[in-house]
Parts: structure tokens; C-alpha cells; sequence
């Protein structure tokens, strides 16, 4: 894992991640993908390490990393753990559901809930996608009408990572049907222990498979305003900061991941061996590989940066980071397993369930096609 431009902290952060890891997380990890089974247990060591809350401030039981050491521990969580759901896990936890609390949340909700969400005593899902929406993320049917100090909200949302282990649902609802994403969609911060939500079983997913997945249901929940994240109507704020901070992360797990296995192909075609000679084929692909995450990675760094000085285009910056790392992570994947023994190819192997782990990531936190759409608007398109 090349970090050169990293600092000697940084650095260190990165060695201590992947110890960890090595230690603690990667045992039983073919059982856990085919089982479909999320150890709790793992998560609270997860937890003693502040890996649920690493950007978070300290005070409220984070790590208190900048963006960019956030991306640095996130992308050797990556390169460490070979169990690619729990990362994803840990991820969609931290960047889609703790960070927003920790930024937009009120003094209330963040010495009550922090703590627990920083510290691995409490989990917490994203819900804002639904069946009939898709991509066209705002056009839920979710609704939270205000009743004298209160909401009511209903709704049913799908494809929910951690869903079916979450204590805290940060749910998004409409609250103005007629503004919609233009004031109209409220953030609403869920609690499984007051009956706010149901959820149902893990879907059978073909990659990230411990990483439980599935929807969420409210029904005639009872909220009160305190429940709302920020303002009335600032939920689409919320949630696309949410997402720049999401593309920006999960993207450094993937190059983590693709990293590792980048190291595992070149050790099994060590051009030291044999006096020497080399494969000149394999060579050239394993070099595209590394120009290719490389490239990626200096672009997933830049948004980082961005997003840390509060600079305007980081948002633009971060769709470009994930476009590119999602497809060069899903791509290489294919190409390195292409490059190894039959052994590689059973279903068990790290190759091979980084394969199939890697299918999705086109797809969530926007697929491709949604960053290309942010992009050409970027460019004068739309």
C-alpha cells in the first residue's frame, strides 16, 4: 500500500489499523460470507479501537481524525481486514449515519448518542432508499406529518445496510410533499428501542455478505421534534454532505482492498524468482493495475482534502473519486483473479470473494451513472 505523502502519524494509524485487523478480524471469514453472519462481537473490538467513530470529536467518544487521517484509517481497514462486509459495515455506519449526527445533530442527540455509536454498543443503518424510487433518491413515499409537538411517520425503506442489527434508524421523510428535495425531506433520527422501526430478515446478497442488508418499516411511529436531525426540511442537505463523505470513504476501502490483493498477485509472480525471468504479459497487467489504483487513489486523497478545507468542489470531486475507484476496484478484481492459480478461483478464496464483494460497488452510494450525471453538471451539462 503506497502512502508516500502521508505523515509519520498517519502512517502509524495505517500499521496500527491493519495489526489490528490481522489479529482480531480475520478469523472465520469464508464462514461469515457464506453463512451471511454479523459478529457483534467483532464489532464492539472494532469499537475499542474507535473505529466506528473515527472523525468524530473526541469529546463526544470519536477518534477526532481529520477528513483526510479518516480516509487514511479507513483505506487500511480496507487493506487489513479481509472481511468485506464489516469494513462496508463500519463505513456505512460512520459516513452515512454517525458523522452527519455528529455535524448536524443537536447538543442532546450528540451526548446521548455518540458515545454508543463511536464506541460499538450501538449500530446504525441509512435509510433513505425505497422500491419505487431508485436512484431518483427523492421521490420517497416516506411521509412524517407534524401532530401538536410530534411527527407521525410511515414509510417503507429497502436495501438498508445494517438494517437488520440497527439500533438507530437515521431515516429520511417527507415533511412538505410539494417542496420535496427543495425543502421538503426532514432527517429523522430513529430508535429501534422505542419501537420507531421494524425491520425484516438480510437479503441474499451475492457479495458483502456479512454485511446484513435489508428494509426498514415504520409504521404509525409516534416521534417527537426532538427525533428531527437539524431543521425541518434540511434533510437533503444532510444527506448529500452525508454522501460526499461516503463516496470519499468507502472509496478508500475498496483501493485498500485492491491494494491487498494487488501485494498478494505480485508475491505469487515475484519477478525476484527464477533467476529473474518473468511472464512480460502478467507484468504489463499487474503494472496497469498498480498505475490504475494509484491514479485512483490520488484522486480519492484530493476530494479528501477538499472536504477538509471546506473548499466548494469537493462534492463535484468526490463523485469523480468514487466513479473512478469503484470501476477500477470492480475491473481489477477480475483482472487479478484472471492472473492466478485454479486455486484462487474457489469461493472461499480472497480473491474470489473480493470479486463478488465488488460487484456492488457501482452500484451504492450512487451508481456510476449518478456520478457521471453530477459531473456533467459540473461541466455546464443540465
Amino acid at each position: 500500500m503506497t502512502t508516500n505523502f502521508l505523515n509519520s502519524d498517519q502512517k502509524l494509524l495505517q500499521q496500527e489499523i491493519i495489526a489490528f485487523a490481522a489479529e482480531h478480524l480475520n478469523q472465520g471469514v469464508a464462514r461469515r460470507d457464506v453463512e451471511q453472519i454479523f459478529d457483534r462481537h467483532l464489532w464492539e473490538k472494532c469499537g475499542q479501537l474507535q473505529l466506528p467513530g473515527l472523525a468524530v470529536a473526541k469529546e463526544y467518544g470519536g477518534r477526532g481524525l481529520d477528513v483526510v487521517t479518516t480516509t487514511a484509517a479507513l483505506e487500511a481497514l480496507g487493506y487489513g481486514c479481509m472481511d468485506n462486509g464489516l469494513s462496508f459495515s463500519l463505513g456505512a455506519h460512520l459516513l452515512a449515519c454517525v458523522i452527519p449526527i455528529w455535524l448536524y445533530g443537536s447538543e442532546e442527540q450528540k451526548q446521548r448518542l455518540l458515545p454508543g455509536l463511536c464506541n460499538g454498543q450501538l449500530i446504525a443503518a441509512n435509510a433513505i432508499t425505497e422500491a419505487s424510487s431508485g436512484s431518483d433518491t427523492f421521490e420517497m413515499q416516506t411521509v412524517a406529518t407534524e401532530e401538536g409537538g410530534h411527527y407521525l411517520l410511515n414509510g417503507e425503506k429497502n436495501f438498508c445496510s445494517n438494517s437488520p442489527v440497527a439500533d438507530i434508524g437515521l431515516v429520511y421523510g417527507l415533511t412538505n410533499k410539494a417542496k420535496k428535495a427543495m425543502g421538503g425531506v426532514t432527517a429523522f433520527i430513529l430508535e429501534r428501542q422505542a419501537g420507531h422501526f421494524l425491520t425484516g430478515g438480510s437479503l441474499n446478497k451475492a457479495g458483502l455478505r456479512s454485511c446484513l442488508t435489508g428494509s426498514l418499516s415504520i409504521t404509525d411511529a409516534r416521534v417527537p421534534e426532538s427525533a428531527v436531525l437539524g431543521k425541518k426540511g434540511s434533510g437533503t442537505i444532510i444527506f448529500l454532505h452525508s454522501m460526499t463523505w461516503e463516496r470519499i470513504g468507502l472509496s478508500a476501502v475498496h483501493l485498500g482492498t485492491l491494494a491487498r490483493l494487488s501485494d498478494k498477485a505480485l508475491a505469487l509472480h515475484n519477478p525476484h524468482l527464477d533467476n529473474g525471468s518473468y511472464n512480460p504479459l502478467i507484468a504489463h497487467r499487474l503494472a496497469k493495475v498498480h498505475a490504475e489504483l494509484e491514479a485512483a487513489r490520488m484522486l480519492v486523497y484530493q476530494a479528501a482534502y477538499l472536504l477538509q478545507t471546506g473548499n466548494r468542489q469537493a462534492s463535484t470531486r468526490a463523485s469523480q473519486a468514487k466513479l473512478l475507484a469503484s470501476e477500477t476496484y470492480k475491473r481489477n478484481t477480475g483482472v487479478l483473479l484472471e492472473l492466478l492459480p485454479e486455486k484462487a478461483l474457489h469461493g472461499d478464496s480472497d480473491f474470489a470473494r473480493c470479486y463478488r464483494d465488488a460487484v456492488g460497488s457501482t452500484i451504492y452510494s450512487g451508481t456510476s451513472e449518478i456520478q457521471k450525471n453530477v459531473i456533467a453538471k459540473y461541466l455546464g451539462f443540465g
